[in-house]
């Protein structure tokens, strides 16, 4: 006797939702982002918070056991993720992208959660397990996220620049 599967359109978008949040590049849970120009340093992406010292630049630390380093991707739409850290999460704080020659000169920052391409994220494997970071925003432009050295000419910001081959913008996300 043969059985027929009878879906409705609903269980169809569920099955897709499913699908894409299995697709993700993004890790569950928390999670450490390094680049591979600074692993042999043991350098993280920390996030700060908006009002403080670094006026929320995300920026290149030590590798320590600090919330500010501790990541986490929410699905949000499309295949984007909103990025947020442990440290600012409970401020409905998230990571944004800016663009290169813009009032930030390019840095990544945290900014309230708001419904903006700037927001919106996707890691695009590379090679080696290695992921390129790019916004919704920026994506047209073919700019990726890129990890400067901590004491290097940005102190350590974290900032979208054209996507090139280049080490610091190879990310791996750490558990």
């Amino acid at each position: 006797m043969k059985m027929l599967l009878k879906l409705t359109v609903p269980a169809i978008i569920a099955i897709s939702s499913n699908a894409l949040a299995a697709d993700s590049s993004f890790p569950d849970g928390y999670f450490k982002l390094t680049t591979q120009f600074r692993e042999g340093k043991n350098e993280c992406l920390e996030g700060n918070q908006v009002n403080g010292s670094m006026n929320g630049a995300a920026f290149m630390d030590k590798c320590q056991n600090v919330s500010g380093q501790l990541w986490k991707a929410t699905p949000a739409e499309n295949g984007y993720f909103k990025l947020t850290t442990q440290f600012r999460e409970s401020n409905n704080e998230c990571l944004e992208g800016n663009q290169v020659k813009g009032s930030m000169n390019g840095a990544a920052f945290m900014d309230k959660c708001q419904n903006v391409s700037g927001q919106l994220w996707k890691a695009t494997p590379a090679e080696n397990g290695y992921f390129k970071l790019t916004t919704q925003f920026r994506e047209s432009n073919n700019e990726c996220l890129e990890g400067n050295q901590v004491k290097g000419s940005m102190n350590g910001a974290a900032f979208m620049d054209k996507c090139q081959n280049v080490s610091g913008q190879l990310w791996k996300f750490q558990q």
